[in-house]
């Protein structure tokens, strides 16, 4: 008889998204437009979908492919995503003494003498943001719910903060901060066939979390203050001495915290504390003294858990689940995600070659078009701006010299009198001063934001794009910032003010760390740094740039017509 040798979930890490919907969003997919007029853009379409029963069972159906519902019916409140987590094994073949991965199932456990008595749960979320700038865990706050896998009811996830007796609570066990809930689904024989061709078995065993409704919480005081006319993120914007219109903090229903707590007495950048990047992103910060109003959100991130008994072992399987705010532009990909970041650091970087140039032109294709669908999202003249404003704030606490062959730091940056000058920006806008701010005029408000939108969307077309790598390849090596190095390339002591090395970035160096027009511009990672590919893209970029100079096409194969000029 085949045995079970470990358990796990799939997906082993899941995000859900806020809302207060009572209905969860419909799943949804990516898919380019091959309409006559789309224009190879992304567009979402409606995907097989799991729907729960009255009785904890789910049904799979496909959502009518011409509507999205993002909001339900009446209320308009938005529908959470509610991921589901399916159990798997990995079996052992007794006959070819092979390892093969089969989900969980109602006949799988019996096939191995067991039932769902062999199976529980644990979930665990909490929300240790205030924890982590007071330093006190007692500003945390924590769910935990064990639920046997015959019990099919929804558990709601009510987060208190546990404290030692000389500490003082944040939220108050008989006043919890609903984190969402959790369900284990009841597996039932049989499958359905949303689409033809695609099964979906009902007995698999899946357990579902719904995210919290994205509410925020403060002490009693938390009523109403002025809204700050500041930036959260912007370093360097002056201190403001006016503010906006007065707003309710928090509702009343929700002003149950207590207010003795370091969380409601803490001030950002004392010298007391380590301060997170953006540093200023709570409320309070900008306002007054910045002294914290003692808010916190609902949003958090936990782990699941399922161990089985079988053969006087317990096997374990856990997976991380993760909350997010609504995705408020769904067809619009980051160029930068958290599946690439992953990737970057658990896969090999590529080198293109004529066995895997197919999948390699794919995912560079892609990347550009994330880049425009990113870029699509971003006022360019703003972040500039603040860039620009960072970098002068670098450039008086170190008085580094402008680096020969890269382009400028300061106002002159993405202008006609840049070091390295923009390309096609002086054809699309009208000419822009040596200035932190751009030029705006009534009918060209945003002139960088509409001029890179314009020059990124030639390049979504596979064709346009591939002429133009292949035509102007020392161009886009350039454009392109570099992303940090790893520790393997670093000098052990390098000078702050040497040159950087072009084929990576690293932190200790000044120039490294301002910001100017390459490719993306201006734009800050997690850690308020210049942006960049990760490394894992950007080798794949100018390995695949190199792959078409080495492989110019033969001839007559280029495409008919004048090349576009991008």
């Amino acid at each position: 008889m085949d045995t079970i040798q470990e358990i796990f979930f799939l997906p082993p890490m899941a995000v859900a998204r806020l809302g207060p919907g009572a209905t969860p969003l419909e799943s949804y997919e990516w898919q380019q437009d091959l309409d006559a007029h789309g224009n190879n853009k992304t567009v979402i379409r409606s995907n097989v979908t799991l729907r729960e029963n009255e009785d904890g069972s789910v049904s799979a159906y496909l959502p009518d492919p011409r509507k999205i519902r993002f909001r339900d019916e009446g209320t308009g409140a938005l529908r959470p995503v509610a991921p589901f987590f399916e159990l798997w094994a990995r079996m052992f073949d007794a006959e070819t003494g092979e390892a093969y991965e089969t989900p969980v199932t109602l006949n799988l456990l019996e096939g191995q003498g067991l039932s769902l008595k062999n199976i529980r749960y644990t979930v665990a979320v909490g929300n240790q943001k205030a924890a982590r700038r007071t330093g006190d865990a007692a500003c945390g706050f924590r769910a935990r719910v064990e639920i046997a896998a015959e019990d099919f009811s929804p558990k709601p996830l009510l987060a208190f903060s546990p404290h030692t007796s000389e500490q003082q609570p944040l939220v108050y066990e008989h006043n919890p901060i609903p984190l969402g809930s959790v369900r284990v689904v009841r597996p039932v024989q049989g499958t359905d066939e949303p689409v033809s061709g695609e099964m979906v078995d009902r007995s698999l065993l899946r357990l579902r979390f719904t995210p919290p409704k994205g509410e925020v919480y403060g002490p009693p005081d938390a009523a109403f203050g002025p809204a700050t006319l500041a930036v959260p993120g912007y370093k360097n914007d002056p201190p403001k001495s006016e503010y906006g219109r007065i707003h309710e903090i928090v509702p009343a229903q929700n002003r149950i915290l207590n207010p003795d707590t370091p969380w409601s007495k803490w001030i950002m950048m004392s010298g007391l504390s380590d301060d997170p990047e953006p540093h200023d992103s709570y409320d309070g910060a900008r306002v007054g003294n910045d002294q914290s109003w003692g808010v916190v959100d609902d949003t958090c991130d936990g782990t699941i858990e399922a161990t089985l008994a079988v053969r006087g072992q317990r096997l374990v399987a856990r997976a991380r689940i993760f909350t997010g705010p609504p995705d408020f532009a769904p067809d619009c990909r980051p160029f930068y995600s958290l599946e690439d970041d992953l990737a970057d650091r658990d896969m090999s970087l590529i080198s293109v070659t004529a066995e895997n140039y197919l999948d390699a032109k794919t995912e560079v294709v892609d990347i550009f078009r994330r880049a425009f669908e990113t870029n699509s999202l971003i006022n360019l003249d703003d972040i500039r701006a603040q860039g620009l404003k960072d970098n002068a704030s670098l450039q008086a606490q170190t008085n580094i010299a402008p680096t020969p062959g890269l382009p400028s730091t300061d106002a002159a940056s993405m202008t006609e009198k840049d070091a390295v000058p923009p390309d096609k920006i002086d054809e699309l806008i009208r000419p822009q001063p040596v200035s932190v701010f751009s030029n705006s005029v009534p009918n060209e408000q945003l002139p960088y934001t509409v001029a890179t939108k314009f020059v990124h969307e030639q390049l979504i077309d596979e064709e346009n794009l591939l002429d133009f790598l292949r035509r102007r390849p020392d161009f886009v090596r350039r454009l392109m910032r570099p992303p940090f190095g790893v520790l393997a390339q670093f000098e052990e002591d390098p000078n702050p003010d040497q040159t950087p090395d072009p084929a990576f970035r690293d932190p200790r160096i000044v120039r490294d760390m301002m910001h100017d027009a390459r490719m993306p511009p201006y734009m800050r990672d997690s850690n308020y740094f210049p942006l960049s590919l990760s490394r894992r893209q950007y080798h794949l970029v100018m390995s695949f740039i190199d792959y078409l100079e080495a492989h110019p096409p033969a001839p007559g194969t280029e495409p008919v017509g004048e090349p576009r000029d991008v």
